[in-house]
């Protein structure tokens, strides 16, 4: 795949705003350091990772960034078993993200849902609460574009 496909950086137009903090939504964000992006990464072959990894590299965004190829493509790994990615303040400090892979009927990955929220109030616990709704979410919009 190359940029024209999509899969290099993700964007979708609006602005978010909840409690007292708005968050720019449609900013052009590496995919490795983000809930949809790490989610969509590991639902492809390794290799066609590995080649989007070699074009788009692995910047560090903030200090949590896994920025290492290997170490992200062994992430991935983990996210595929799971069925959900965690942005865990590697995008921006403060913010941890969960986010699962949408695919349409051909079995491919098309998109993701996520969700976010200020670290302290997305800890491990609630990940734990939060990730199946979220996994189902992006199981139930599948299943209407036809995925089996």
């Amino acid at each position: 795949m190359d940029e024209a496909d999509g899969l290099e950086v993700g964007a979708v137009g609006a602005v978010v705003e909840h409690r007292q903090r708005t968050v720019q939504v449609g900013l052009a964000i590496p995919l490795h350091c983000t809930g949809i992006g790490k989610a969509l990464l590991a639902a492809l072959p390794e290799d066609e990772v590995r080649g989007i990894l070699r074009r788009a590299g692995t910047p560090a965004v903030a200090s949590h960034t896994i920025d290492d190829p290997e170490e992200l493509v062994r992430h991935l790994r983990e996210v595929a078993r799971r069925g959900y990615a965690i942005d865990n303040e590697e995008n921006e400090l403060a913010t941890r993200c969960i986010g699962a892979t949408v695919y349409d009927y051909r079995n491919s990955p098309i998109g993701g849902i996520s969700i976010s929220s200020m670290a302290f109030e997305l800890d491990e616990q609630r990940v734990r609460v939060l990730a199946p709704l979220v996994v189902g979410a992006a199981r139930e919009i599948s299943q209407a574009l036809g995925h089996r």
